[in-house]
C-alpha cells in the first residue's frame, strides 16, 4: 500500500519548512478581508476598458510544464495515460510541454552503471531512503513523451563524496541518452534547506558557500569530454523552497535569495545560467496545524493569489539583471502532497489558470506543477494504486483541465503573445488577463476568471481520489451569472470564438469542459465535440458577455 507521497514525507517538503505561504497571508488577514468586501462592490462594477499593450510580458508557449518526482519517475512512463495527455497539449501548442525531473528524492539518488534493473528503491517502495539508477532509468523517456520534449534534470548535490562523483555520473548518463532533449541541469533540490536536510553543516550554508560549490561542479561537468562531445546543457541556479516574505523556517537561518544570489556574482555572464529558479505551495499539509488551515476559499481567492506571487518580483528582476529569467520550478496547492477536496477539484483548476497566467504577467517564464503518482495534487496518476484503505484507479483530475484550457489560450501563437492583468478586473472573486500581438500591439484575446466558490450536487467523484473527500456541501439558491461588458480596440462586426471551462461546481472532481470537451477518467480520450460558441463585436468595440459563478472564459480573434 503505497502512502502519502514519501519522496515528499521523509524530509517533510524539507520538514515543509517548505514555505507554507498561509504563514505569510495570515499578515493580511486585514487586508484580505477588506478586499472581500471591495470585491462586493465590484460585483456590480462589469465594464472593463482594455488597455493598450504597454508593459505586457511575453507568453512562453512552454509556460505550463510538470515536475516529476524522480521517485514516480518510473510510475508515470508506466501507462500511455501521461504520453496520451501531453500529446493532446502537443497538438494545440505545437510544442510539447517541458518536464522537469526533480524533487526531494534527487538528492537521494545514486546512479550504479552494473546495476541491471532500471532502478531500485531502498529499504522499500514506502519509505524509501535511496534511489539507486542504472542507465535504464534515463533510456525510455526520450521514446515516452511527445517528440521533442525538453528536460530538466535534477542532480545529486547532496553527495560530496570525492569530487561529485554521483552528480557526474549522471549527468554523463543521462547526456548521452537524451542528447539535445536535455536542456538544463539543476544542482540539488531545495538547497536552502539543505542544514534541515542534513545535507550541509549547520553554521556553514550560505550565498557564500553555495556559489563556490555550484561552480564547482558545473565546472566539473563542463570541463568533462563527453560534455564537449555533448548539445551542452546549461544550468539552473538556485532552486531555492522559502518565499522571500516568509520567515526562513530551515534550522539555520540561511541568506539564499535570488537577489543574494546574484549580488554575489552567480549571475550568467558565462551563458551557462539562462534562469533561476524557485519553488512555491501556498498552503500546507505537512502538519496538523497548517493541514487544518486548508481552505477552498483561501485557494481560490486571487488577491491572496497575488500576495503569494507578487512577493517573487524583486527576484524576477535580479534574474533579467543579471542576463537570465525566473522559473517557478516546483509548484502545487498545498505541500507534502496536496489535499484531496481542494487539490483536486474544480476550483484547483481555475486557480492554476490564475496562476500560470499572472506569473506571466509578472515576468516570471515557466511554472511546473509538481506531480507524485500518489499525491493528491497531481493533475492524474498514472496507475491504479490503494490509498488511504482505498482501491483507486488511474485517472485525470480537475486541475488537468486548467492546462487544456491554458493550452488553447495560448495556442501556437507563443511566444509572439504577451500578457497584461487588468487591474481594473483585480477581486478577490474576479481576474482577467489581456493577451496582445508582440509585434503588432494589437488585442488578440481576453480571459476573464470568476474566482467565487459554488458548490454542485453533481460531479462530486472521481474514482483516482479517495470518496471520503467528495464534498457534502450545496451552495443554496440559483448559481449566480456575471454579466460583462467590455470596451476593446476590436472593429465593429468582428467575429470571435468563446472558450469556456465549466464545471457543475468548485467542489467538482468531474463533470468538467473546455468548450465542450472533456477526457475519459481512467483512459485519457477525448469526449465531446467544440461548442463553437461566438459573439460579434458591437458599435465602438464594446462586448457583452457572461459567465457563471467559478467558471473562466476566453474571448479570441476567430
Amino acid at each position: 500500500m503505497r502512502s502519502k507521497q514519501p519522496a515528499e514525507n521523509s524530509a517533510k517538503k524539507s520538514a515543509s519548512i517548505q514555505l507554507d505561504a498561509v504563514m505569510l497571508l495570515e499578515s493580511f488577514v486585514l487586508i484580505v478581508s477588506s478586499v472581500v468586501r471591495a470585491a462586493d462592490c465590484l460585483n456590480h462594477i462589469n465594464t472593463f476598458v482594455i488597455p493598450d499593450q504597454g508593459n505586457a510580458r511575453t507568453v512562453s508557449p512552454n509556460l505550463y510544464g510538470y515536475s516529476i518526482e524522480p521517485l514516480w519517475l518510473g510510475d508515470y512512463i508506466s501507462s500511455n495515460l501521461t504520453s496520451i495527455l501531453l500529446s493532446y497539449i502537443t497538438e494545440v501548442v505545437g510544442q510539447p510541454p517541458e518536464i522537469r525531473i526533480g524533487g526531494s528524492s534527487s538528492d537521494y539518488t545514486y546512479y550504479h552503471a552494473e546495476q541491471q534493473q532500471p532502478y531500485e528503491l531502498l529499504p522499500n517502495r514506502t519509505s524509501p531512503k535511496a534511489i539507486n539508477i542504472s542507465s535504464g532509468y534515463y533510456s525510455p523517456l526520450s521514446g515516452y513523451f511527445p517528440k521533442d520534449t525538453k528536460f530538466t534534470y535534477t542532480l545529486n548535490f547532496a553527495d560530496r563524496t570525492g569530487p561529485w562523483p554521483n552528480a557526474l555520473a549522471e549527468a554523463q548518463s543521462i547526456t548521452s541518452i537524451l542528447g539535445s532533449q536535455l536542456v538544463l541541469f539543476e544542482l540539488g533540490n531545495e538547497v536552502d534547506h539543505y542544514v534541515g536536510n542534513g545535507y550541509r553543516p549547520s553554521g556553514r550554508w550560505n550565498v557564500s558557500d553555495y556559489v563556490p560549490q555550484f561552480r564547482s561542479l558545473s565546472d566539473e561537468i563542463m570541463s568533462s569530454s563527453w560534455y564537449a562531445e555533448s548539445s551542452r546543457p546549461l544550468f539552473q541556479a538556485a532552486v531555492f523552497a522559502d518565499p522571500p516574505l516568509v520567515p526562513d523556517q530551515s534550522v539555520d537561518q540561511d541568506d539564499m535569495s535570488i537577489p543574494n544570489l546574484t549580488a554575489a556574482g552567480l549571475v550568467n555572464d558565462r551563458g551557462i545560467i539562462p534562469t533561476y529558479c524557485v519553488h512555491l505551495y501556498p498552503q500546507s499539509t505537512c502538519d496538523a496545524p497548517r493541514r487544518a488551515r486548508l481552505s477552498l476559499n483561501l485557494l481560490s481567492d486571487h488577491r491572496v493569489l497575488y500576495q503569494n506571487v507578487s512577493q517573487y518580483i524583486p527576484a524576477v528582476a535580479a534574474a533579467e539583471a543579471a542576463g537570465s529569467t525566473l522559473i517557478m520550478g516546483e509548484t502545487n496547492s498545498a505541500s507534502c502532497s496536496g489535499r484531496s477536496g481542494i487539490s483536486d477539484v474544480f476550483t484547483a483548476a481555475l486557480w492554476a489558470t490564475d496562476y500560470v497566467f499572472m506569473s506571466a504577467s509578472l515576468g516570471i517564464e515557466k511554472v511546473f506543477f509538481h506531480l507524485g503518482s500518489s499525491s493528491e495534487y497531481s493533475a492524474w496518476v498514472p496507475l491504479p494504486y490503494s490509498y488511504q484503505g482505498q482501491n483507486l484507479t488511474m485517472g485525470v483530475r480537475a486541475n488537468f483541465y486548467s492546462h487544456w484550457f491554458t493550452a488553447r489560450v495560448i495556442g501556437d501563437n507563443g511566444p509572439s503573445l504577451t500578457v497584461k492583468e487588468l487591474e481594473s478586473a483585480n477581486a478577490s472573486d474576479f481576474s482577467a488577463y489581456a493577451f496582445y500581438d508582440q509585434t503588432g500591439g494589437g488585442l488578440e484575446k481576453l480571459v476573464f476568471l470568476d474566482m467565487g466558490v459554488w458548490n454542485s450536487s453533481e460531479g462530486l467523484s472521481n474514482p483516482s481520489t479517495i470518496s471520503s473527500t467528495d464534498s457534502t456541501s450545496v451552495s443554496p439558491g440559483i448559481r449566480p451569472v456575471r454579466n460583462v461588458t467590455i470596451e476593446s480596440s476590436w472593429d465593429e462586426g468582428e467575429r470571435l470564438r468563446l472558450v469556456r471551462m465549466a464545471a457543475p461546481g468548485s467542489n467538482a472532481k468531474s463533470g468538467i469542459t473546455v468548450d465542450g470537451v472533456s477526457f475519459d477518467i481512467t483512459t485519457g480520450a477525448k469526449i465531446g465535440t467544440s461548442k463553437n460558441e461566438s459573439a460579434v463585436v458591437g458599435s465602438g468595440g464594446l462586448l457583452s458577455v457572461s459567465l457563471q459563478k467559478a467558471e473562466a472564459l476566453l474571448i479570441e480573434k476567430a
